[in-house]
């Protein structure tokens, strides 16, 4: 067996001390939370001009905004039982500026008008405390704006409105599948992600798009109970892409 190979046995195995720090960062939620509408693109353009226009205001020769919505759901189950299952969600703002010829950022998780307003002085004031320091100011390349845009990965059925049970139904088959093969021990699992991400800056884009991934993967050891060896296979999926119709006929 690989080190490589133990090491992804190991961390899966560990189950619900790899979730929070693996990919599920933000709070725990209901998976009712997945099924709701992120805030409305006509308010993140007004929290973004908000924040455009403060940090101009206070000396920024550029800014940009970005506002996002992170859901997060992940199933993982090992041959006949559910080891865990975790639903996040994260939601923030951050400001960049460019003050001085230096680099500035602010963030919060607070994300309104004011405190908007907020961290776009304070992403100033940091640009200009380092400008401060700086070895050479930084020059940006012209770059046009985009106006008003807007994408969306073309998925045909969002994962999160899959029932739980249905995720777990279809892992716990695959396990079944490999033990009735042989296998000694397989873990399986489904990390849903949808990234709901707004930017904009001072170049004149607003950039609203809407991401979602799927991730389902398996690992196998077999154990010869002769030798005590034993070996580990990993599935060769990866995150894709698409929505739930990836898993489905």
């Amino acid at each position: 067996m690989k080190r490589r190979d133990f090491l992804q046995m190991s961390a899966i195995s560990a189950g619900s001390l790899l979730i929070p720090k693996f990919a599920l960062f933000g709070n725990p939620v209901d998976p009712s939370a997945f099924l709701t509408d992120g805030m409305d693109v006509s308010m993140k353009k007004q929290l973004a001009d908000v924040a455009l226009n403060t940090a101009r205001s206070k000396g920024a020769t550029y800014a940009d905004i970005r506002i996002g919505r992170y859901l997060n759901q992940f199933v993982l189950t090992r041959e006949n039982h559910v080891q865990n299952i975790a639903n996040t969600e994260s939601f923030g703002v951050g400001v960049r500026v460019l003050a001085n010829g230096s680099w500035g950022f602010a963030a919060s998780n607070n994300v309104t008008k004011e405190e908007v307003a907020k961290i776009a002085e304070r992403a100033v004031a940091v640009a200009k405390a380092n400008s401060k320091v700086m070895a050479e100011p930084v020059r940006l390349a012209p770059q046009k704006g985009y106006g008003d845009v807007s994408w969306k990965t073309p998925i045909e059925k969002n994962a999160f409105d899959v029932p739980v049970k249905d995720k777990v139904d279809l892992l716990l088959s695959v396990n079944a599948v490999a033990m009735k093969g042989g296998a000694n021990y397989v873990n399986s699992a489904i990390m849903a992600v949808n990234e709901q991400k707004y930017f904009a800056s001072t170049d004149g884009s607003y950039i609203d798009q809407n991401v979602h991934r799927l991730y389902p993967f398996f690992v196998v050891t077999k154990i010869d109970k002769t030798t005590g060896k034993f070996e580990t296979r990993r599935s060769f999926s990866s995150p894709v892409g698409m929505g739930y119709e990836y898993l489905t006929p």
